[in-house]
C-alpha cells in the first residue's frame, strides 16, 4: 500500500480548504456581512475536534484500514451498505466545488470560457493524480499548499494596510442568525474528515497532532482573511459574488496594482489537488469492492463530476441543494462522525482484529500533475478567444445624465510599438451605463475591458439627480477595479474627460497622478470606489467626493462635493473647509498652513504626520463626541528676518496659533456638514454604533437630524520641529 506523511497528507487537505475559502460569499452564509463569520469559525473549530474523536479512536485501533475496511471486517457484507454512500459524498462535492469554478469562469473571467470545457478539462486533470495514486497527490499538494500560502499571506499583507476600523460593526446584531447559518455552512463542508477517514490508513506519523495543526492552521486563515477583508472593504464584500476575488483586486502596494491574477492561479492550482483528492477517495470506495475497477473508476468518475457540476451550474434548483447546508451538513455529520461513531461501538463490543496488508508501490512524480495543471492554463476553452489586441482597455468614464439618457465620455489607452500611450476619446449614449457602454462595441469593433479603469467622473447633472442609483454597474461587474478613483466634475464630466494639457488630452493615469499631488497638499477629498459604496446608508452615513474641473495644467480641484443618503448633492466646499474635513476624515497626508502670528509676522508650515482620534459616548441622553488633532510641523518660511532665532516661548506661540487655525477648520468643517445639511461624511454614526449599539439603535432612524445637535469638542495639538538651540525669542 502507498504511504504519505502526515504532513503531506494535511497539507492536501489544506489545499481543500482554501478551495472552499475562495469561493465564500455572503450568498451561501445567508446573510449580508461576511464578518459574522469570524465567530463562526470560532464554534466550528472547536466542533470539528469534537467530531473527529471517533474516527481518532477507530483509527488507533485499526491503524490500517480505512473506514470501508473497518467496515467491511466488523459488519460484515453489511458494511457494503456504506459504500455508494461515501461514494455519492465524494462525487457530490467534487462535483459541487467545480461548479463554483465554473460559475466563477462565467460571471468573473472575460471573455466568457466555455462550461462544459472547463468542467470536462479540470476534471481530466485531476483524475492523472488519481489515476497515478496518494504519492502524486500527496507530493502534489505539498507543493501547491506552499505556492497558496505564500500568496494568502501576500494578499493578507497588503489588505492589512488598508484596514479601516470603521469598516468593522458590532457581532450578533441579528441575535446570532447569520453566525449560526455560518456555522452550519462550515460543518457541512468539512470534507476534511471523512478524507482522512480513508487516508489515515494510508498516512506514517502522528494523525492526531497532525489534526490539530491542520484544523487550527485552516480556521486561523479563514478568520484571518475575513478580518482583514471586513477591515478593508467593509460592506463593500456584501455585494461581491466572489469576495475574495474583489478583495484580492483591492490588495495593492507600489508595483503590485492588484493579486486578483495571483488568487485566479490559487484556484485553478488548488481545485485541481482537491478534484484530484475526492477522486481517489472515490477510486477506493470502489476499490474495495471491485479492486480490478479501481483505476477505471477515476475516469468514470471524473466524467460524472463534469456532467453533474454542469448541471448544477444550469439548474436552479439543484444550485438551492447543493449551495446551501440541508444536503451536505447532514450527509458530513454521518460520513464524518456517525458511521465511525457507530463502527467503533462495534469494535469496542466485538474486538475485532484489524486485517493488515501490506504492499509497497513505486513512487510517482508530482511534476506530472503540475504539467497536467499548466494544460488547463493553456487550454482554457475560451468560446471565441479575443486577443488584447481586440479589446478596448478602458482607464476612465466620464458620466452624464441628460433628460432619462446617459452620455458617456469613455477614455481608452492603447499602447504602441514604441511603449508610449496613446489615448482615445469616445462617446456614447444610452438608457442605462451597460447599455451605452456596449454600445462602443459597435463603435470599435472591440469589447470593452473594464479593469483598466482607473476613474470614474460623475457630471453635475448625476448628482443633481442621484448617483447612488448608477453604481450598480460599478459594484456587480467583477471587472471594474474596487480602488478606482470616484470624482464629480464641477460642471460636465465630458470636459474632464477631454481636458488638455500641452495640446494633449490628459489621460486618466496622468489625472490620477495630479489629484495625488493636490492630495499630498491637502487639497481634495480622494474616494475610492470601495468607501463610496461603503458610505451610502452605513450608519446613516452620507457619501463625498472630490469635484474637479478643467484647467490650464490639465485639471484641479475645485472642492468637495456633499451628498445625502440618495447621493443627491447637498454643497461643495470650498478648499478651507475641505482641509477641515481631511483632518477629521483621516485622509489628510500633509500640506502647507499660513497663519499671522500676534506680533503681525506670517508663518507658513508644513503640517504632517497628522492623527485624530474621535471618542463616542452618550451624555444626557444626547450624543458626544470627542476629537483630538494631534500633528507634527516644519516650519515652511517665517517673514522675522533671516538673522532672527527664536526661543521655546516663540515656538510654544507658533504651536498654538497652528494649533488655533486647525481648530477652526475643523469646526467649520462639522458645522456646515453636520449642523447645516446633517450629513455625516465623517462615520460619526458608525463610530457611535460600534461604542455603544443599544444606544445607536434609539438615533437610527433620525440621524441626520440627531447628528446636527450632536454635542462635540475639539482638542488640537501641534508640535513644531526644533532645528539647532534656539534661544533667542523674537515674540513676547
Amino acid at each position: 500500500m502507498n504511504k504519505i506523511g502526515a504532513g503531506q497528507l494535511f497539507l492536501t487537505l489544506f489545499v481543500g480548504r482554501v478551495v472552499f475559502l475562495l469561493s465564500m460569499n455572503t450568498v451561501l452564509v445567508g446573510g449580508e456581512s461576511l464578518q459574522e463569520l469570524i465567530p463562526s469559525c470560532l464554534a466550528s473549530y472547536l466542533l470539528q475536534f469534537l467530531l473527529f474523536l471517533p474516527l481518532w479512536l477507530l483509527h488507533r485501533r485499526r491503524p490500517d484500514q480505512n473506514l470501508l475496511q473497518a467496515a467491511k471486517s466488523l459488519l460484515g457484507r453489511f458494511g457494503f451498505l456504506f459504500l455508494p454512500l461515501y461514494a455519492l459524498y465524494f462525487l457530490f462535492f467534487a462535483a459541487y466545488l467545480l461548479s463554483l469554478l465554473q460559475l466563477f469562469m462565467a460571471n468573473i473571467m472575460e471573455p466568457h470560457a466555455s462550461l462544459p470545457l472547463i468542467a470536462i478539462v479540470t476534471a481530466l486533470s485531476a483524475s492523472y493524480a488519481a489515476w497515478k495514486g496518494i504519492e502524486t497527490i500527496g507530493r502534489t499538494g505539498a507543493i501547491v499548499s506552499v505556492f497558496a500560502a505564500c500568496s494568502l499571506a501576500a494578499i493578507f499583507f497588503f489588505l492589512s494596510l488598508k484596514i479601516n476600523p470603521l469598516n468593522f460593526v458590532p457581532f450578533f446584531e441579528d441575535g446570532g442568525k447569520q453566525a449560526a447559518s455560518g456555522i452550519l455552512l462550515l460543518l457541512a463542508r468539512s470534507d476534511g474528515l471523512t478524507a482522512i477517514a480513508f487516508l489515515g490508513a494510508q498516512t506514517r506519523g502522528r494523525l492526531g497532532l497532525g489534526f490539530v495543526i491542520w484544523n487550527t492552521v485552516s480556521y486561523a486563515v479563514i478568520a484571518g482573511l475575513l478580518a482583514v477583508m471586513t477591515g478593508a472593504m467593509g460592506a463593500y464584500l456584501g455585494d461581491q459574488l466572489f469576495p475574495f476575488y474583489a478583495a484580492a483586486s483591492f490588495a495593492e502596494m507600489g508595483a503590485v496594482q492588484g493579486m486578483d491574477a495571483v488568487l485566479i492561479g490559487i484556484w485553478i492550482f488548488c481545485m485541481l489537488v482537491k478534484l484530484s483528492t475526492d477522486l481517489y477517495l472515490l477510486r477506493l470506495c470502489v476499490e474495495s469492492a471491485a479492486p480490478r475497477a479501481g483505476k477505471w473508476s477515476v475516469l468514470v468518475g471524473a466524467v460524472l463530476t463534469a456532467g453533474l457540476s454542469l448541471a448544477i451550474c444550469s439548474m436552479r434548483d439543484l444550485q438551492k441543494l447543493f449551495y446551501g447546508s440541508s444536503l451536505f451538513l447532514p450527509f458530513t455529520l454521518v460520513c464524518a462522525a456517525g458511521v465511525p461513531l457507530l463502527l467503533l461501538i462495534c469494535d469496542l463490543v466485538r474486538r475485532g482484529k484489524a486485517e493488515k496488508k501490506g504492499g509497497k508501490r513505486k513512487a510517482k512524480k508530482a511534476a506530472a500533475l503540475l504539467l497536467s495543471m499548466l494544460l488547463v492554463f493553456s487550454a482554457s476553452g475560451c468560446r471565441e478567444q479575443i486577443r488584447l489586441n481586440r479589446r478596448l482597455l478602458i482607464e476612465g468614464i466620464g458620466i452624464d445624465l441628460q433628460d432619462e439618457t446617459f452620455l458617456l465620455t469613455v477614455q481608452t489607452t492603447k499602447i504602441t510599438e514604441g511603449e508610449t500611450r496613446e489615448v482615445s476619446v469616445y462617446t456614447a449614449e444610452g438608457p442605462s451605463i451597460l447599455e451605452a457602454l456596449g454600445s462602443l462595441t459597435q463603435q470599435t469593433g472591440q469589447d470593452p475591458l473594464y479593469s483598466h479603469a482607473l476613474v470614474v467622473v460623475f457630471g453635475r447633472s448625476c448628482a443633481d439627480a442621484g448617483i447612488s442609483g448608477m453604481l450598480d454597474f460599478f459594484v456587480r461587474n467583477a471587472e471594474t477595479r474596487p480602488n478606482a478613483q470616484i470624482m464629480m466634475a464641477e460642471g460636465d464630466a465630458s470636459e474632464v474627460l477631454t481636458a488638455k494639457r500641452e495640446e494633449k488630452t490628459v489621460s486618466a493615469k496622468v489625472l490620477g497622478e495630479i489629484l495625488e499631488t493636490q492630495n499630498m497638499n491637502g487639497n481634495i477629498a480622494r474616494i475610492t470606489l470601495t468607501d463610496f459604496v461603503n458610505h451610502f446608508g452605513n450608519d446613516g452615513a452620507c457619501p463625498y467626493l472630490p469635484v474637479v474641473r478643467p484647467a490650464d495644467e490639465g485639471v484641479e480641484a475645485a472642492g468637495t462635493a456633499l451628498l445625502d443618503q440618495q447621493g443627491r448633492i447637498l454643497a461643495v466646499l470650498d478648499e478651507k473647509t475641505t482641509r477641515g474635513a481631511l483632518y477629521l476624515l483621516g485622509g489628510f497626508d500633509r500640506g502647507l498652513e499660513t497663519v499671522s502670528l500676534p506680533d503681525g509676522s506670517q508663518l507658513t508650515a508644513e503640517l504632517h504626520d497628522l492623527k485624530t482620534d474621535i471618542t463616542a459616548l452618550v451624555r444626557d441622553g444626547t450624543p458626544a463626541f470627542s476629537i483630538s488633532i494631534r500633528c507634527a510641523a516644519d516650519i515652511g518660511a517665517l517673514d522675522g528676518g533671516v538673522g532672527t532665532r527664536y526661543g521655546e516661548s516663540a515656538y510654544a506661540v507658533m504651536e498654538q496659533t497652528l494649533a488655533e487655525e486647525i481648530k477652526k477648520e475643523t469646526q467649520t468643517a462639522l458645522d456646515l456638514c453636520l449642523g447645516e445639511y446633517g450629513a455625516d461624511i465623517f462615520l460619526l454614526g458608525r463610530r457611535l454604533h460600534q461604542a455603544n449599539p443599544k444606544e445607536w439603535q434609539k438615533y437610527a432612524e433620525q440621524w441626520p437630524q440627531t447628528v446636527s445637535q450632536a454635542v462635540i469638542s475639539v482638542q488640537t495639538k501641534v508640535e513644531i520641529a526644533r532645528v539647532g538651540q534656539e534661544d533667542t525669542p523674537a515674540i513676547e
